[in-house]
Formats: structure tokens, C-alpha cells, sequence
């Protein structure tokens, strides 16, 4: 067993933790991440009804492969879940499936922490991922159990690149904090972690274990890719293709009921002919969509429709070339577990 506080905590064998991507992290991955000894988030989202359904379900999936009991978490999107006509909708899913550990992320935090006070009423332990400092300082101020690092270098939505901090720099920090202001508080890093040496890398950091996501989209048991053309895609890739921009929220907050706010308006996705065209020029991407301009929207659209991977969004992080084939989630955990082992032990022997 790899011991930290995290595995303490959520009493599972290594400290790897699947993040809750919406529309990707079902009851089947979660069961296998479990059966390979990490810890596992089912995606909430934003709470919708249609959400809550896709939970349900999801949840009687993972209840149905994994025999070790209810040892799993449910993800919530902030912004969206805790606003204050959609936090009843968040206690009966937390009332309903009685998840030992619960996720919020953009933001972390419903006004006055009220989010967390749910959870703590409850025995319910609370994660909260932030991006950057000030959010961190938050976080340990409103006493959660786990801080989520996540740098820059994630897939999936996030802060703007501007406004975050690299993985390994904004979890050494986070480390420091929780040592001064809340030493009970575990800390977990996020993104462009792939392998047992990002693992071995978080550990030496001082934190207790690491989030994977893209890693676990590109294996057998994720949601979210029914044609496999963007796992695919995921397998080619390289750090170089991954890029962080708001070129895709522009586009796709139109249809969203639920749209991204800034700042967290902003994706880890890979470079296709869609950013190509308007990374960097998302400003005048909006007034094309708000003015009238119905060629960008309904070519998106289509490439969307078609899984079109030039032109629709497939979500990464800039560790993506360390994925080279698709696993099963179980495999992935046992892999990277091994890799940090050896890696620890390579480590130790350059003490002389």
C-alpha cells in the first residue's frame, strides 16, 4: 500500500482519485478505479433534472459492479448547482445516494460557505478544487477537508490561463498554506498528471495524492465518446496540441442553459481549425455569434453533431502524450501505481 492522509481519509489503497467530468465519469469507470485501489467521483454536473437522472443511474451501475459498499464521492459543478434556487436540488442528491465525500469546482464555494456547512452537517466530507492561490486561502479559511490544486496544465474547464498557476508550483504553495492555516486539510494536484511519476512528482511536493482525468477519459470504461473518435484523438496527441482557451465556451454558451461564467470560461482543449481561427479573438467571436453571424454557430454545430474533431472540442490536459493506448481503469491505477513505486525507489537510491 502507498500511505498517505488521502487514503486515510477515504480508505482506499493508492492516492489517486478520478475527477467527476461531467458526462464522463459514470458508475462503470468509478467501479473500476475502486477495483484498481483508488478513489472514485461520480459527475453531478450542474444538478439539473436531467442531471440528477443520469446520476441515479449511474449510481445503480457502480452499486451494481462495485461490491466494497458506498465508498464514493459525487461532483458538482458551482457555479450552476449552488445557486440558491438549485442547492435544495443538491441536498436531495446528497440525501439520496449519501456519497462519503462531495466536490465543488467554478467556484468552490455557494455564498457565506453555505455549500460546505450542508455537507458538514451531514458527515459528508467536502473537496474543493480551486486554481490559484486566493482560492486556495479561501478554501482552508472555510475548513474543508481537501484542496484540489489544479494548475493550468488540466483538461476540461478551469481558470483562464491567466488568472491560474502551474500544477507543480500552485500545489507546492497549497502544501505551505494548509501547513500554516490548516494542518488537518489534505491536498491533492490536478492537472497534466498522467503516470506514476506525476504522482511520485505530487508526493515529493508534500501532498497527499493526485486527480487524474484525462488519463481515465481515454480508457475503456468513460462516458462521453460514443463514435471513440476523441479518444482516438486523445491517443495521438501531444502536450504541444493541448492549448487553454475560451474559444470553445464563446461558442458554446450559446446553446447553454447553464453557460460558463468568466473567469472560468476557459478549457484545456486540443488545437483543432476552430482554434486555430479564434484563440485569442474570442471577443470578436462573440460579437460575429451576438451580431448575426450564423456561420460559425451552425458549422460548430454540425462538426459537433458529427464529432468532428478539426472543428468540435475534445477536452485534454498537456500530460496527454504520456496516453498511448486505451486501458481499462482498473489497469490505469495499477500502472500508475507501480510507476511511482519504481520511481521512489529510483529516487531513494541517489542518497549516498
Amino acid at each position: 500500500m502507498m500511505r498517505t492522509r488521502f487514503t486515510k481519509l477515504v480508505g482506499c489503497r493508492v492516492p489517486i482519485m478520478l475527477a467527476p467530468m461531467a458526462d464522463v465519469s459514470g458508475g462503470s469507470l468509478a467501479a473500476a478505479v475502486l477495483r484498481g485501489g483508488g478513489f472514485a467521483f461520480i459527475a453531478a454536473g450542474h444538478a439539473r433534472d436531467e442531471d440528477r437522472t443520469k446520476l441515479d443511474a449511474e449510481v445503480d451501475i457502480f452499486r451494481a459492479e462495485d461490491n466494497s459498499g458506498d465508498s464514493f464521492g459525487v461532483g458538482f459543478i458551482g457555479h450552476s448547482s449552488m445557486k440558491s434556487d438549485n442547492m435544495k436540488r443538491v441536498e436531495a442528491i446528497l440525501d439520496r445516494h449519501k456519497p462519503l465525500a462531495a466536490q465543488f469546482f467554478a467556484p468552490a464555494f455557494a455564498a457565506t460557505g453555505t455549500n460546505v456547512k450542508l455537507c458538514k452537517d451531514k458527515n459528508i466530507l467536502v473537496f474543493a478544487q480551486v486554481g490559484s492561490v486566493e482560492e486556495a486561502r479561501e478554501a482552508l479559511a472555510y475548513g474543508v477537508d481537501c484542496v484540489i490544486a489544479q494548475g493550468r496544465e488540466a483538461g476540461g474547464h478551469g481558470l483562464r490561463s491567466e488568472l491560474g498557476t502551474g500544477t507543480l508550483p500552485l500545489a507546492a504553495r497549497v502544501v505551505e498554506l494548509t501547513r500554516e492555516l490548516n494542518p488537518a486539510t489534505i491536498v491533492l494536484a490536478a492537472g497534466g498528471i498522467t503516470d506514476g511519476r506525476g504522482l511520485a512528482a505530487a508526493l515529493s511536493l508534500g501532498c497527499d495524492g493526485i486527480v487524474l482525468g484525462t488519463r481515465l477519459w481515454a480508457t475503456k470504461e468513460a462516458l462521453g465518446d460514443s463514435t471513440g473518435k476523441k479518444r482516438d484523438a486523445l491517443l495521438r496527441a501531444e502536450g504541444d496540441d493541448v492549448v487553454r482557451t475560451r474559444t470553445f465556451d464563446a461558442i458554446q454558451n450559446v446553446d447553454n442553459p447553464h453557460f460558463w461564467p468568466a473567469p472560468y470560461d476557459s478549457v484545456g482543449a486540443l488545437k483543432n481549425k476552430t482554434t486555430e481561427s479564434f484563440h485569442g479573438k474570442e471577443e470578436e467571436l462573440i460579437a460575429k455569434i451576438t451580431g448575426g453571424d450564423v456561420a460559425v454557430l451552425s458549422s460548430y454545430r454540425e462538426a459537433s453533431k458529427n464529432c468532428d474533431i478539426t472543428r468540435t472540442c475534445v477536452l485534454a490536459g498537456e500530460g496527454v502524450g504520456g496516453i498511448k493506448q486505451l486501458d481499462g481503469a482498473e489497469d490505469v491505477i495499477k500502472m500508475v501505481e507501480e510507476e511511482a513505486i519504481a520511481q521512489i525507489r529510483r529516487m531513494n537510491g541517489m542518497i549516498t
